[in-house]
């Protein structure tokens, strides 16, 4: 049911994702930059949800742990990206609608339940399984196989990943996974809002005194 119900979030963020125009340069490195802001975030996030949980949830609280592992550094790898593109990541700024996707983690939480965080977790591995292959199509030729770690690393991910991250929230109370979907279903608009934000205006934060919100 969690699965069928996450189509539709997940259906919005590809879309955006399809008016990129990734073979432009700005774009593309806006696309670095503002993954970047964000999955900087996730490792402490999942520490963050980890720590909120309790000693009866030891086994959620061990895959949370697990998974800070597999999260660590990908966002070094966009930055490295960005870097073989001539840019640097001070060259963007951290775009409002960008914090916006992973501000509201910390307090849903710290407030809610440390669990609907899985809702970001799955949202952001389906859209990584689904539309990374594409990216990676169009990035490759273009930069000639270099500023592509970061896309690589997400078309290479193994959905198995997302149906164990789906089996495990659906081992937790229709409470908790109405929770879940919430924040996926956010977090597929935040994540739309942020693709679109930078894929109708990308800026340079030299050029960013006139910044229009």
């Amino acid at each position: 049911m969690l699965k069928e119900n996450l189509e539709a979030p997940v259906k919005l963020m590809k879309s955006a994702l399809d008016r990129v125009n990734f073979k432009n340069e700005i774009q593309y490195a806006e696309f670095l930059a503002q993954s970047h802001y964000y999955v900087a975030h996730s490792t402490r996030l999942l520490a963050y949800a980890a720590g909120h949980m309790s000693k009866h949830e030891e086994r959620f609280f061990r895959r949370f742990i697990k998974h800070i592992s597999e999260e660590m550094s990908h966002e070094v790898l966009a930055e490295r990206d960005l870097n073989d593109l001539g840019f640097q990541l001070k060259d963007f700024v951290h775009r409002p609608e960008t914090k916006m996707l992973w501000e509201p983690q910390y307090y849903k939480i710290q407030f809610l339940d440390p669990m609907c965080f899985m809702g970001y977790i799955l949202a952001l591995e389906m859209i990584g399984c689904i539309a990374m292959p594409e990216v990676l199509e169009q990035v490759q030729p273009v930069y000639k196989g270099k500023a592509v770690r970061f896309v690589q690393l997400h078309a290479d991910e193994d959905p198995d990943h997302v149906d164990q991250a789906i089996h495990f929230s659906e081992q937790l109370s229709e409470e908790r996974q109405f929770n879940i979907l919430e924040n996926a279903i956010q977090t597929a608009v935040s994540y739309a809002n942020m693709v679109d934000s930078f894929s109708k205006k990308p800026m340079l934060s030299s050029l960013s005194k006139d910044f229009a919100l």
